[in-house]
């Protein structure tokens, strides 16, 4: 990857570890406040350092974001940094109140976690009152005009009901909805059950395919989902998927100032902390973000190392592909794998597709090129 330009286009950012809620597939197992979080003046010169770094998108998340008492201070500064700048909220402490200052300090999209009809999302939510909060604050952000979306967690739990889940959004007046796969991070590695099947996880992408194909919502697949084959081809919707991008356009840190190429992540992959060093030099250190920025053949195993479309994705998704077999690129969450162990022929590959293909040597570290894509990260 020496080509390739590495800045932190899109950071998320865990504000603080404390929540309201206790959701069982938070990735991190949220809950109580760090001791060690980060104060409002390191914050401030964070976002600083971000804006510095040519960070374009920045997203405030927890925990709660909404439980750090200086999170309007932290968006204004971001702001003016020229980031565009998100929240995303399990919108329990949304009120109108809360909606104005949104407005104000200038949000420019809220992304709300939406689990399920509201018997499973107060379920996965832990609260019997969070269903209500969530139909609430779509409500309170579509009469202020503002940009929301939803955010949904699949796991074997909610897959029978997407359908439902979808003409609740659309009738909630929510334009957009942000679907990713549950991984078996946090409190779901006691839950490991619950993480989709493969054979539900096929069912999510044809579902994902059908409600591409109809109007009321835009379907926005996250980033653990598809990639090639048959169903992966399609779902990309003309585009091409190039890998995760943790550590080579994205960044994760943690509310006490550790720095992950995701914040997805799990603990192995902490590269520092912004107190130790600062985020320049944990993100421009030569030997960082490894699994990444050096990232050969080699560094795959099971059949992604063999895979022709390695050089382009890379195996996916790190963290989905690490917790489930401790590897960073053998991804069994991905349909042309699946297709292929089904005996199903893979399409013609797009003209674009082959012609990108065609430029790695295949004794070559298969890396993306620069330029392809601007990645679309978790919201």
């Amino acid at each position: 990857m020496s080509e390739i330009r590495f800045y932190p286009s899109y950071v998320v950012w865990e504000i603080t570890f404390a929540c309201n809620m206790r959701c069982i597939h938070c990735g991190t197992s949220a809950g109580k406040i760090r001791p060690d979080e980060l104060t409002t003046a390191e914050a401030l010169a964070l976002i600083d350092e971000l804006g510095g770094l040519d960070c374009e998108h920045l997203a405030l998340s927890g925990g709660e974001p909404l439980l750090r008492d200086d999170w309007r201070e932290l968006a204004r500064r971001s702001k003016q940094n020229r980031i565009r700048t998100y929240m995303i909220t399990n919108a329990f402490a949304v009120t109108p109140m809360i909606a104005d200052d949104m407005v104000e300090v200038g949000l420019d999209k809220v992304g709300v976690s939406f689990d399920g009809v509201e018997k499973t999302h107060n379920y996965i939510r832990q609260r019997d009152d969070s269903y209500a909060r969530v139909m609430k604050a779509f409500d309170l952000f579509r009469e202020r005009n503002m940009y929301f979306d939803a955010v949904s967690q699949v796991s074997n739990i909610n897959i029978g009901e997407l359908d439902e889940m979808r003409e609740i959004l659309i009738d909630r007046g929510v334009r957009n909805w942000r679907i990713q796969m549950t991984t078996t991070t946090g409190r779901m590695r006691c839950l490991s059950d619950l993480v989709l099947s493969l054979p539900n996880y096929s069912r999510l992408v044809d579902k994902l395919i059908e409600f591409r194909g109809r109007d009321g919502i835009r379907i926005d697949p996250g980033e653990n989902i598809g990639y090639y084959g048959c169903k992966g081809t399609e779902l990309l919707n003309g585009g091409i998927y190039l890998g995760c991008y943790a550590g080579v356009r994205v960044a994760g840190i943690e509310s006490n100032g550790a720095v992950k190429g995701c914040l997805s992540m799990p603990e192995e992959f902490v590269e520092g902390n912004i107190r130790d060093s600062s985020f320049t030099a944990i993100w421009n250190n030569p030997a960082g973000f490894a699994y990444n920025r050096q990232f050969t053949r080699r560094s795959a195993g099971g059949p992604c190392r063999d895979c022709r479309y390695l050089p382009l994705c890379r195996g996916g998704c790190t963290t989905t592909s690490f917790s489930q077999t401790g590897e960073r690129a053998n991804n069994p969450y991905c349909t042309y794998r699946l297709e292929m162990e089904e005996g199903i022929k893979p399409p013609e590959d797009e003209p674009y597709i082959a012609e990108v293909l065609a430029r790695f040597d295949d004794k070559q570290n298969p890396e993306p090129l620069e330029g392809q894509v601007t990645p679309d990260c978790p919201s």
